[in-house]
């Protein structure tokens, strides 16, 4: 998750020592992050990307899914070991002065990329997650721990709004996640 239940629970106005809460907000702070990372067309967590293949293509950038890049450990166009690249880390490229080959030919990878999330961290590996995509999941949970969706309510004749803005992010978080969107 992109946020840890002790930290939102302070500013969700929760106090740290009340557990009651503690099962549902899991689940929303799990729903939050599942929903921001739909937005921005990615995974944040540091994993291991293997074996991905890409067509070859003439250009001298190669794009690859996991970012920012920590480690490259192979990379093979068409079986063959290379080594004469570039990595650009946090925009999850490679760069190669001769370009990457043409049409059918295969790149495969492995890298180590993304952030250590703030439930993974630890004083031998701490949180390199940025502060707004954190802050971003506890605004998001917030709003779903409310009616979600609602934008007014009416008591007398009862009359309720609700929100559409076509991807269901509040602008607020939308502003904090739109500088770690993969766009395109």
């Amino acid at each position: 998750m992109l946020a840890t239940i002790e930290k939102a629970k302070p500013l969700l106005g929760i106090q740290a020592e009340d557990t009651t809460a503690d099962g549902p907000l899991a689940l929303y702070l799990a729903a939050a992050t599942s929903a921001i990372e739909e937005y921005c067309r990615r995974s944040f967590r540091l994993q291991e990307y293997r074996d991905r293949k890409h067509d070859g293509t003439s250009g001298k950038y190669l794009l690859l899914e996991g970012y920012p890049i920590i480690h490259v450990s192979k990379v093979q166009l068409d079986g063959t070991d290379i080594s004469d690249y570039e990595i650009i880390s946090e925009k999850g490229m490679l760069f190669r002065k001769g370009g990457w080959g043409v049409g059918d030919q295969q790149i495969t990878l492995s890298y180590t990329a993304g952030y250590v999330l703030p439930g993974n961290a630890s004083s031998e590996n701490p949180q390199t997650l940025p502060e707004p995509l954190e802050l971003a999941c506890i605004l998001l949970c917030q709003t779903l721990m409310r009616t979600p969706g609602v934008t007014s309510e009416r008591v007398g004749d009862l009359a309720v709004t609700y929100a559409n803005d076509g991807d269901g992010l509040p602008s607020a978080v939308k502003s904090l996640v739109n500088p770690y969107r993969r766009w395109g």
